[in-house]
Formats: structure tokens, sequence, C-alpha cells
């Protein structure tokens, strides 16, 4: 009988998750372009998002992030803001939480609050689950 050690590497989200479809979107601050993925667990799995480049700087976790848990910031009734998204990474870069609130801003999830820029808003007519089609959602353009 043999003393060897057998490891088995557990595959990562990184392997598993499927990118089905691939956005670029400014920065909240503007100075940067960052590229966000937007991926599948599978086949009729659970989605995900994660920030994957950043033109700036700033440092910032390519995480995959589950739907659900952006889902659960969306419906509770703290403000959204990039504290809001923080819990979803715990222990990373603070930058990747208002990363992933410009990425949710370019899908049209969320938009700037009319009373405070400070504030985002969730926008009704564009459910989360939408944005994970192969098709991006139509967005209605201001102004006509």
């Amino acid at each position: 009988m043999s003393n060897e050690e057998i490891i088995i590497d557990e595959p990562s989200l990184d392997d598993l998750v499927r990118v089905i479809r691939e956005g670029q979107c400014p920065s909240v601050s503007g100075r940067s372009t960052l590229t966000y993925h937007l991926g599948q667990l599978g086949e009729g799995g659970e989605f995900y998002v994660r920030i994957y480049d950043n033109t700036g700087k700033g440092m910032f976790a390519r995480d995959w992030i589950p739907a659900e848990g952006i889902r659960g910031v969306l419906e509770s009734d703290v403000p959204i803001t990039s504290s809001a998204f923080k819990p979803l990474y715990e222990g990373r870069s603070v930058n990747t939480a208002g990363f992933l609130m410009a990425a949710l801003r370019d899908l049209g999830v969320i938009g700037l609050d009319a009373e405070n820029a400070r504030l985002h808003v969730r926008i009704p007519d564009v459910p989360l689950d939408s944005v994970f089609s192969e098709a991006p959602p139509r967005r209605k353009k201001k102004g006509g």
C-alpha cells in the first residue's frame, strides 16, 4: 500500500460558469472602462455576474457573484449605493462593488436617482433575469 496522498482538485466557478454575454461600460467615476461578464452555471443553472477587466489602475476582484445575491440587494430597503453591494465581495477589493454597480447601470437594471446623484434606483421595467438572455434587452432612449 502506498503512502501517497491523493489530491482531488474541486472545479472552481471559473471552470463551471459559461460566459453568455460580455459588455463594456464606464466606471461610475468615468475614469476607466470596465469589462463585465454575465454567466450561467451549466445549462439551465443559476446566473452570475463578474467584473473581468478595468482599463484604470484600480484593483478589483474577478469573482463570479450569483444573481440571487444581487437581487437581494436590489429588493432590499437599503439605498442603492456601492456600499450596498460590498457584502457580496467580503474580504475583496472595495472597488469591485462600485464596478458592479456601473455594470448594472449599463445593463439598465439601475439608474441614477433623480433627486440624489449619489444614489441609484431600480428600473422596474428591466427585471434582473432579463439581462441574462443572449440578446440584450432593448433600453428606452431618453427624449425619444
